[in-house]
């Protein structure tokens, strides 16, 4: 993979007059990760960065994040962003608003797990388990070292009975590991139905998607947008199906000023 930022000028060069959507990650892309959720603050340059682009029509500015709808909505605050939450579950801004329907069993069931993962792992230091409404995440970024295997070994015997029946799914993290509804979708999928109704407004082919995250669920963006647009993975270790890397957040910064500056002198 090449670094985005040796190929940028020639890729801006190539965008014409063409609608661009900016899928932009959140932890671990837009903020550094943070030893809790609640601590990975946005930086102020990133913000006002966005808030530049936003105001320029040629782009579409999408921040994702596993996070609930609402915490990420807080957490950035930039009006004319489209959110979308929870891995793809939740979708809002720009007259659009996407919520899957949970069956009420599911949430039922969701709720008898997350009892029993916070009786079992209660007594670990610096594990916590995060209800976001269609998901659940147990963190354990800062359980001691020795303790990530028991984490990992309740979590699997608290889950794996609904898991085995295909009534969840289950994915790792950076350190947190998550329990989702066995329907397909995700992180992909949400990038592609947008895509597609940008594509209904501008047309094929006068659309671009570019997509930059940093974690394992950001895998199934790249490969649902592979041959669509531009993938960047945010990271020093290598993405499976990304076309480029930035190094991290603060490659992340520089990328967004650089397009802010450069796409404004090109139209």
């Amino acid at each position: 993979m090449r670094n985005l930022l040796e190929v940028l000028d020639s890729l801006i060069d190539q965008w014409g007059n063409k609608k661009i959507i900016l899928f932009l990650d959140y932890d671990g892309t837009l903020s550094p990760i943070a030893d809790q959720p609640s601590q990975a603050v946005l930086p102020s340059e990133n913000k006002e960065l966005i808030e530049h682009l936003v105001k320029n029509p040629k782009f579409l500015v999408v921040i994702l994040s596993g996070r609930k709808l609402s915490d990420i909505k807080e957490m950035v605050g930039i009006e004319g962003v489209v959110y979308i939450g929870n891995h793809g579950w939740e979708i809002e801004g720009s007259s659009m608003h996407f919520e899957s329907l949970v069956p009420l069993h599911v949430s039922a069931m969701m709720e008898k797990i997350k009892y029993e993962l916070i009786t079992q792992l209660c007594e670990i230091q610096g594990v916590f388990v995060e209800d976001k409404g269609v998901t659940l995440s147990v963190h354990y970024r800062q359980a001691a070292a020795d303790q990530e295997f028991l984490v990992k070994r309740i979590f699997d015997y608290v889950s794996m009975p609904y898991r085995r029946k295909n009534e969840l799914k289950s994915h790792s993290g950076k350190k947190v590991l998550e329990l989702k509804p066995p329907i397909q979708w995700d992180k992909g999928k949400a990038a592609l139905w947008l895509l597609r109704k940008q594509e209904i407004l501008h047309g094929k082919g006068e659309v671009i998607p570019i997509y930059i995250g940093d974690d394992t669920t950001d895998e199934d963006a790249f490969l649902a947008l592979k041959d669509k647009g531009i993938t960047v993975f945010v990271g020093e270790s290598a993405s499976i199906a990304a076309q480029y890397y930035l190094s991290d957040p603060d490659d992340v910064t520089e990328f967004l000023r650089h397009i802010s500056d450069g796409v404004y002198e090109r139209l």
